[in-house]
């Protein structure tokens, strides 16, 4: 499965105390985020999938926008915020969201602990924002 989400990659695992309680850093663009992804899956997913209960192996590349204070020149790679592996983590988590928007509720796999496999790549956008995701059923 091959997909392509439009949109502002966010992290998933910062977090931050906001009036005594503990939350996500990126808040409700997060929510926006992974909906986004979840969207995604079911647009692709038709009468013939049937859910992946096997491992998955999982290849992502986020495309972020070049920060104005990093000059093409300076840096070509972002080794700056967000951490890869957050940014991971919130795609998982996005796959796994089904159509009521709750984890483990989602349409191409039981769970994101059948990911044995996962490449994760940053890069600064030319065009496009966003991520390309694609799931293979190993």
């Amino acid at each position: 499965m091959q997909l392509r989400i439009e949109g502002l990659p966010k992290p998933q695992g910062s977090k931050r105390v906001y009036n005594g309680r503990v939350v996500e850093a990126a808040g409700n663009a997060l929510k926006v985020w992974r909906k986004a992804i979840a969207d995604e899956c079911m647009a692709q997913v038709n009468e013939d999938h049937k859910l992946i209960l096997g491992p998955v192996r999982v290849d992502i590349v986020f495309y972020l926008p070049r920060p104005k204070t990093v000059k093409e020149k300076d840096r070509a790679l972002p080794i700056v915020p967000p951490d890869v592996d957050k940014l991971a983590r919130a795609a998982l988590d996005g796959i796994g969201q089904g159509p009521s928007g709750k984890s483990g509720d989602g349409v191409v796999w039981g769970d994101d602990s059948q990911v044995i496999e996962l490449r994760a790549t940053k890069v600064y956008a030319t065009d496009f924002i966003g991520a390309d995701i694609k799931i293979t059923e190993l």
